[in-house]
């Protein structure tokens, strides 16, 4: 007789098995939705954290930025301008800017925006001040040189001394050694003089002492400037990486839970891990990679439409912060670009153009190349200002700037607005007799321009060109190019106007 298996009696009914197959599947359903809507719930606060607070942060961060770089310049045009109308110019300016910082929710940035523009005001005080005394200087200097005439060495000391007085400058002058010299000077020489030296002594006192003062307001306004940009600069890519973590580890718990469902149910849980993972998982995964890849030039891939609210929260949200980061890139680059460009003409700046020259002739000097410098200046351009107005003269900078275009078209030819109404032409490996015979054509071509007026009259002008080249950039630096070209340009006009001239030092045998 067979002896029965343990248990044998005991069978389950399949309706039995069934419901509890089907409990089991409910309760561990109902357990990876109650684990899963939390996550959900804080990638939803997290993504509209970013929306709502950062994206604003960023925008306000960006506008601060520019202002406290045209903060910057106004501070420098203050220090290092000569012409008391641009200094009052730029000091209103920086008032009007700071007083927009009145309006940020920070009582911090009032503050500090305060103490910059006592430093501003103060700074522009003295220089007020240091620009009244050396009119002073220079009218007793000009007295001084109109003085009787004094026997022996110290009139021709005196002269030259007096000469030298009526040049001086706010920036760059050794008050110091000015004070000695007048010293020596006056114990040589009669009452009078003495007198007036022992006053420019004391101008030149007080302009040291102001001196001393500007110096020190200067450099107390820039660590203000810098401390306020410091204060402007928030941490909000900071704090929405951190967001995209925090995102990227819920839904990665999201994507564990599901995986052990799949294991427990079997072919069932697959069908489930198939729509958990279209309908959910690559919604979150495609947000928070393209919350990775907004810093690099990939572009980001978000899915048309999801299931769920919460993930098309997620995925407009991550949209909005891709665009405006990407539209702060290309904001950049376009800064980049004008920071380089002259507005007028389009061509390179005067800052490009002194970049780009000194590479050239770096260049020119490590391999042994020639190198060319042309500078082109419109004849009689203020003439044709105030005969026909700016509008046209800008109309006739531009054509100029067109006819250069058309002659740098070469790899490493660079046109550029060099200043006012001069414009300058670098053109690496190209010979004396080629260089010459382009800034001839460039000549020819300008005196063939006709650029009508309002009225339709019909109006022509010319240039004059100063040519410098090198087979030997070494023997040069660029400043020595410009000036030597400088000076073949100053003979062009000389000579009668509308023609090349060489310099003298790039025709010499070598």
């Amino acid at each position: 007789m067979t002896q029965p298996r343990p248990h044998a009696h005991f069978r389950p009914r399949l309706a039995t098995t069934v419901r509890l197959g089907l409990g089991g599947l409910l309760l561990l359903f109902s357990l990876s939705v109650w684990l899963s809507l939390p996550l959900l719930g804080g990638i939803v606060d997290k993504t509209n954290q970013v929306r709502d607070e950062y994206l604003p942060d960023l925008t306000r961060w960006r506008y601060n930025t520019q202002r406290t770089e045209q903060l910057y310049g106004f501070i420098q045009t203050l220090y290092w301008s000569n012409d008391s109308q641009v200094a009052r110019s730029s000091r209103l300016q920086a008032q009007v800017l700071l007083d927009s910082f009145a309006f940020e929710p920070s009582n911090a940035l009032t503050t500090q925006a305060a103490q910059i523009l006592l430093n501003i005001q103060t700074l522009a005080r003295l220089r007020d001040s240091q620009r009244t005394t050396l009119h002073e200087v220079q009218a007793l200097a000009g007295a001084l040189q109109r003085g009787d005439a004094i026997s022996g060495d110290g009139a021709e000391r005196l002269g030259r001394f007096a000469a030298s007085c009526t040049r001086l400058g706010l920036i760059g002058t050794d008050w110091q050694a000015l004070r000695q010299e007048a010293d020596q000077l006056q114990a040589r020489l009669p009452t009078e003089p003495a007198k007036a030296l022992a006053e420019l002594q004391t101008r030149f006192a007080q302009l040291q002492a102001l001196e001393t003062q500007v110096d020190q307001t200067y450099r107390q306004a820039l660590e203000q400037q810098k401390h306020l940009a410091a204060t402007l600069n928030t941490d909000t890519a900071l704090k929405t990486q951190q967001i995209a973590s925090a995102v990227e580890k819920e839904a990665n718990q999201i994507r564990h839970y599901g995986l052990l469902t799949m294991l427990l149910l079997g072919a069932i849980t697959l069908g489930m891990l198939y729509a958990f993972q279209r309908f959910l998982l690559r919604p979150i995964l495609r947000c928070t990679q393209a919350l990775e890849q907004l810093n690099s030039k990939q572009p980001v891939q978000l899915p048309e439409r999801t299931l769920f609210h919460e993930l098309d929260t997620i995925c407009r949200s991550v949209s909005q912060y891709s665009d405006m980061t990407r539209q702060l890139q290309h904001l950049n680059q376009e800064l980049m670009q004008l920071s380089q460009q002259d507005g007028l003409t389009g061509l390179s700046n005067r800052r490009h153009f002194d970049s780009v020259l000194a590479v050239e002739h770096a260049r020119a000097c490590r391999h042994g190349q020639d190198l060319a410098l042309i500078l082109i200046d419109i004849d009689h351009f203020k003439k044709l200002n105030d005969r026909y107005g700016h509008l046209l003269g800008d109309d006739c900078l531009r054509q100029l700037a067109d006819v250069l275009r058309r002659f740098s078209r070469r790899p490493g030819d660079l046109a550029a607005r060099y200043g006012g109404e001069e414009f300058a032409l670098i053109l690496p490996e190209m010979s004396l007799e080629q260089s010459r015979l382009l800034a001839q054509r460039v000549r020819q071509t300008l005196a063939e321009l006709v650029v009508p007026t309002d009225t339709g009259e019909p109006v022509c002008f010319t240039a004059s060109l100063g040519l410098i080249h090198t087979g030997r950039a070494g023997r040069h630096t660029p400043e020595s190019m410009i000036h030597q070209a400088d000076l073949a340009l100053y003979r062009a006009k000389q000579l009668g106007r509308n023609r090349v001239e060489i310099a003298e030092q790039a025709v010499a045998p070598t």
